[in-house]
């Protein structure tokens, strides 16, 4: 799809650069709308399927809350990055019930990933796969 068709095409333009996309004549309105209704449907078939296996219920919400520190550590544009940091928040929240829950009284492997994801944007936003952004003035 993304190599054949002209859509395609327009869609992996537009991802590179959006000026020099719209400057060679394609429509970014378009193209954005595609964009996001793709990705709505992405989403409503991951939740209907996700839905129908597990059930639907209020605790959901901590399972869509808990993949935020792990976009953060493993970058936002980096796929591995993600998998990475799902790896080490998870290891990292249980070694950390074990080894310092008994010092802080427990619980901690709620709050640990966020914390993690604090100290990981403030010595580096990007993330351990990102891409560091250099904007030059």
């Amino acid at each position: 799809f993304f190599q054949k068709t002209s859509t395609g095409r327009a869609l992996r333009a537009v991802a590179d650069d959006h000026q020099a996309a719209q400057s060679i004549g394609i429509p970014l309105n378009r193209i954005w709308v595609i964009v996001w209704f793709v990705a709505g449907i992405t989403a409503l078939v991951a939740g209907i399927i996700w839905g129908s296996k597990l059930g639907v219920q209020f605790s959901l919400t901590t399972v869509a809350l808990r993949a935020l520190p792990v976009i953060i550590l493993g970058g936002l544009t980096s796929v591995p990055g993600a998998i990475i940091g799902g790896l080490i928040i998870g290891v990292g929240e249980k070694l950390s019930e074990v080894y310092l829950g008994p010092y802080v009284g427990g619980g901690i492997e709620i709050w640990f990933a966020y914390v993690l994801a604090l100290v990981f944007l403030l010595f580096r936003p990007q993330g351990l796969f990102g891409e560091k952004i250099i904007d030059r003035v």
